[in-house]
Order: structure tokens, then C-alpha cells, then sequence
């Protein structure tokens, strides 16, 4: 038995390209005490309700379109949730009634056939929701319009065959007027306008695929579809903020960002110093690896207050130990963004190290070079925010 093939559909997540970066970084220009992340959501919240009205139409064996005689009428009811501003799901019920048409040729063989017949269906469908706006750039709070890709799988029921169509048996189609209950897929677009917080406006169009039987009618081919497009209104419910859409929360108290930073290091210090100098350097026997690493925030190149710390520690060891420099090698985690955008971003976290060991700890920048890795090496396996960080491994001087 043939298959039913539907192409899924494929998301990517845009990052923007940056331009290349100066070796010199200017320190001053960068602000270190604020970083925004979407408020963190659970399980109740981002839930919304939706009504549906409009129309259908039957692509089955025994149709042709006239004079709008194949459109029957539509309406719908949803509930859904969005796990995040790209991706949501939702459960649809919709009863509609379909309208069925002999061809041309057998109207006019049969000019006292009515050659129109209706029966109703329900449909229940869960369908997965992909916003391509969140998708393929950063989701904006203010955006009001949206376009959201359907694709669901459900069944759909007939019942109610009108009288008439006990009439077709002559025509040579058996008619099945006892109905049933087929297995079927759909997939469309919605077009999605915010109204206000609350309110959604939306006009979708679905084409469903089923069973040949499902108008009563088994023809010759295996499956049947339909159009199905509906206009609606989707309701949004509050979450545990009192919102009722997705938004962004600032960051901006910098002992939070310090303590986060803080909780990473501890943590860090507990594991066995990662064995980057044999993957890293060619200079396996005579390098090591430093204790103090400087962390990141995710996307970003700034040196918090509790970092620099460990960039003053660093300067201080160089002082101590004249017989050695040191490499600053920066790294970036390889579940955000892409590797040509996370090399350029672990560039410039080494050269933020650079700069602030030269400029403010006086450091001979003879004694210090930069290198950079972005997330083709992980140094930290077991949490990946981990690698967004410099580590300092150190090279025999004037060799």
C-alpha cells in the first residue's frame, strides 16, 4: 500500500554575521552589567484557546467545482500551548459538512440524478506549530504579524449522508452511508495578527489527506483530501508574570551576574583540570594549564567585576614566574549558534582578556599572545556553559 509522504518542515536559527574584529578591543565601550534572556516559563504557562469559522472543499474522486456548489461550512475549536516563541502545539476539533459532485459526463448521462450529496465529519487533529518569524530571526515582542506552519496528524470521521445519494448507485459509485472513521494528515499556514495582548486574528488554510473511503466512496485511488480555510480568533490565557505573550527580562543587577559567574567557577574547581595542553598546544611537556579561567556570559565578550579577578590573578602570576608567558585561548560552547560565528566570538573574548591584562595590570604584551578556538574544542565535557571561557596555559619564555 502506497505511503502518505509529507515533507517535515525544517527550522534553522539565524544568528547574526559580525564584522571581524581589531586585535584591539576598546574595553571602556563595552557594557559589563546586563544581559537579556526570555523570563523562564513552566509548564502552565503560554496556553491559548482558539474559534474557527469558514469553509471546505472536497478534492474526492466524484467532485467538480460549480458554482460554489462544493464549498459546505466549517467551524472549529482549539486549545494549544507555545514552548517557545518558534515552536508550539495544539489539539484541534473541527465538524464540518462536505459537498460531493458527479463529473460533467455523468450529469448528463444521468439528467435526474441531483448530482449533489452531503454528509458531515468531525476532525481531531494535533498539530504542531512552527513560528518561521522566531524561527529564522530573534523573536520581537512588538511584531504583530506572524506567519505560523501546520503540520498534524488525526482522523476524521463521516456521518450523515444526505438521502440523495442512494440515488448514485446507478451511476456505478456503491455508496457507503453507514460512514467511519479514517486516519489522515494535514499541513498549511496561518497568517497571525496581534490584535492586542490578548487577541489574535487569524486566517488558516490546511490541506488534509485521508482515506479514498471517507466521502463513502472507494474509487479508483487509495486516498482522498480537502481544503480546509477558516478565519478565527486566538485567546491568549495570563502565565505566572501576568503576561499573556513571551518577553524579554534584562539583567542589569551585576551582583546577580557575578554570583551566576561565581557558581560556575566553584563548580569548576572541582573537576580535574581539563587536559587541553595535549589537544591544544603542540608544547605538550613543557605547558600547563592555570587554575584561574575567565568566564562568559552566553554571546558575550565582557569582563565582569568577579572575573577580573581572575584576569589581575593571571597578570599577578606572569610577576611571579618570569621564566614563563602565557597563552590566553578562547573557547565558545558549541550548542549556540554556528561555528564561523563562535570562533569569531572566542576570538574576541582572548583579545577582551589581552586588552585588560596590558592596559590596566601592565603586563609586557611580549610575555602574552592570544589564541582562539571557537567551539571546535570543548575543554569542559560536563556542562557545556562551562566553554564559554579563556583559559591561561603556559610556554617556556624565549623559546
Amino acid at each position: 500500500m502506497k505511503k502518505l509522504i509529507i515533507l517535515g518542515l525544517a527550522a534553522a536559527l539565524a544568528l547574526p554575521s559580525f564584522a571581524q574584529a581589531e586585535k584591539k578591543v576598546d574595553i571602556a565601550s563595552i557594557k559589563a552589567d546586563s544581559v537579556t534572556v526570555l523570563k523562564p516559563y513552566k509548564a502552565k504557562d503560554n496556553w491559548f484557546f482558539g474559534v474557527y469559522a469558514g469553509t471546505n472543499f472536497s478534492f474526492g474522486e466524484n467532485t467538480r467545482f460549480n458554482k460554489g456548489k462544493m464549498f459546505g461550512p466549517s467551524f472549529g475549536l482549539s486549545v494549544g500551548k507555545w514552548f517557545s516563541p518558534a515552536v508550539g502545539a495544539r489539539l484541534r476539533w473541527a465538524i464540518l459538512q462536505q459537498h460531493h459532485m458527479v463529473n460533467t459526463e455523468m450529469e448528463a448521462a444521468y439528467p435526474n440524478l441531483d448530482p449533489v450529496y452531503k454528509h458531515g465529519m468531525t476532525s481531531v487533529f494535533f498539530d504542531g506549530l512552527f513560528n518561521f518569524n522566531n524561527i529564522f530571526s530573534r523573536y520581537r515582542e512588538d511584531s504583530r504579524f506572524n506567519v505560523i506552519g501546520v503540520l498534524g496528524i488525526g482522523f476524521n470521521s463521516a456521518f450523515g449522508f444526505s438521502d440523495n445519494s442512494a440515488d448514485w448507485t446507478n451511476t456505478g459509485y456503491e455508496i457507503d452511508t453507514d460512514g467511519g472513521t479514517y486516519l489522515a494528515i494535514h499541513a498549511g499556514l496561518m497568517l497571525n495578527y496581534k490584535l492586542n495582548n490578548a487577541i489574535d486574528l487569524n486566517l488558516e488554510a490546511t490541506y488534509n489527506a485521508t482515506d479514498d473511503a471517507y466521502n463513502g466512496v472507494r474509487y479508483d485511488r487509495k486516498y482522498d483530501g480537502y481544503m480546509y480555510i477558516v478565519a478565527g480568533m486566538t485567546w491568549h490565557f495570563k502565565d505566572q508574570y501576568g503576561d499573556r505573550r513571551f518577553h524579554y527580562v534584562t539583567m542589569t543587577d551585576q551582583a546577580k551576574i557575578d554570583e551566576l559567574n561565581r557558581q560556575i567557577n566553584d563548580q569548576r574547581a572541582q573537576l580535574v583540570p581539563p587536559p587541553p595542553v595535549t589537544k591544544v598546544e603542540e608544547k605538550v611537556v613543557e605547558n600547563k594549564v592555570l587554575n584561574m579561567t575567565v568566564s562568559f556570559i552566553i554571546d558575550k565578550y565582557n569582563i565582569t567585576d568577579l572575573q577580573k579577578d581572575n584576569v589581575k590573578a593571571a597578570a599577578k602570576y606572569l610577576e611571579d614566574h618570569p621564566d614563563v608567558n602565557l597563552i590566553i585561548t578562547g573557547y565558545a560552547d558549541v550548542q549556540t549558534a554556528y561555528p564561523a560565528y563562535n570562533l569569531r566570538l572566542s576570538k574576541r573574548r582572548a583579545e577582551a582578556v589581552y586588552n585588560m591584562m596590558v592596559d590596566e595590570f601592565n603586563v609586557d604584551p611580549s610575555r602574552i599572545r592570544v589564541d582562539y578556538k571557537g567551539d571546535t574544542i570543548q575543554p569542559y565535557q560536563k556542562k557545556n556553559e562551562w566553554n564559554r571561557v579563556v583559559v591561561f596555559i603556559t610556554e617556556p619564555r624565549n623559546k
